[in-house]
């Protein structure tokens, strides 16, 4: 009786999420991230709290992944986040705060893609920009050219050039595969990255993630390999964490981080 009776329970609450996945919209997306680094003498903490709206409303499809629900149905948007970096001990010891707002324009009428995210920081008149466009090869694969701004308080600015790509490829019965990589000529050096994530279920992902030369507003290390997952709890709830090795000059370190998701 039991060997009967766990399957239907599991069947059930398979059931459920996919049904639950077909009746729920969305039109807000926020989003928190920290991650934490023990570099030796100092700790560096990051965070990111980001709020999207969603131009129409949005479902996840029964049989995608529910992260690109957006990407695949060409949903344009607009962005406010909050970025905080810490770092306590070693050489510098404060914090670094800025604000942003950005926006996404894409549609299925047609196979032009468009965006564009500007920073500022807190206490000076530092601010930094970065700018895509891109176009749609095939329905779920985009290939754009970055543009990088940076413009620091009493210093002269910067600009350069890159390129990115990403496409949602079907794999094997009804698993999905997400593809993305980006190459950047910056002025010092050149950047890289790539990164691989794996659908085994729509709600459910694992991957694999290589930044070289590459730094984020929430991540103090250029250098990282990391490996992530995410999982939505309920189609409204995603709950995600990572583990990389970061590179700090001569030495290796670990960081950790989790983050979350909700959609309304």
């Amino acid at each position: 009786m039991k060997s009967r009776v766990l399957p239907f329970i599991v069947s059930v609450l398979a059931s459920t999420i996919a049904v639950g996945a077909q009746a729920q919209s969305f039109q807000f997306q926020t989003d928190a991230d920290y991650n934490s680094t023990d570099a030796g003498p100092a700790d560096l903490n990051g965070l990111q709290i980001r709020q999207q709206y969603f131009l129409s409303p949005l479902q996840n499809g029964d049989n995608q992944p529910w992260r690109e629900a957006a990407f695949l149905s060409r949903s344009s948007s607009a962005n406010l986040t909050y970025n905080r970096i810490e770092v306590d001990g070693g050489n510098y010891d404060g914090s670094l705060n800025s604000w942003g707002v950005g926006g996404e324009y894409m549609s299925n009428s047609h196979d032009f893609y468009a965006a564009l995210d500007l920073n500022f920081l807190n206490g000076d008149n530092s601010y930094a920009a970065i700018g895509k466009l891109g176009f749609f090869v095939q329905q779920n694969w985009l290939v754009a050219l970055d543009v990088y701004h940076a413009n620091p308080d009493n210093e002269s600015s910067s600009t350069d050039y890159g390129l990115s790509t990403k496409v949602v490829l079907p794999v094997m019965a009804g698993d999905h595969l997400v593809l993305s990589a980006s190459v950047a000529d910056f002025e010092y050096r050149n950047g890289h990255m790539v990164a691989a994530d794996y659908y085994i279920r729509p709600y459910w992902s694992v991957g694999l993630a290589m930044h070289e030369n590459m730094a984020s507003l929430t991540n103090w290390f250029d250098d990282r390999l990391e490996v992530r997952t995410e999982y939505f709890v309920t189609p409204q709830l995603a709950l995600r964490g990572s583990v990389a090795q970061v590179e700090e000059g001569s030495a290796n370190d670990t960081q950790f981080a989790v983050g979350a998701s909700y959609r309304f």
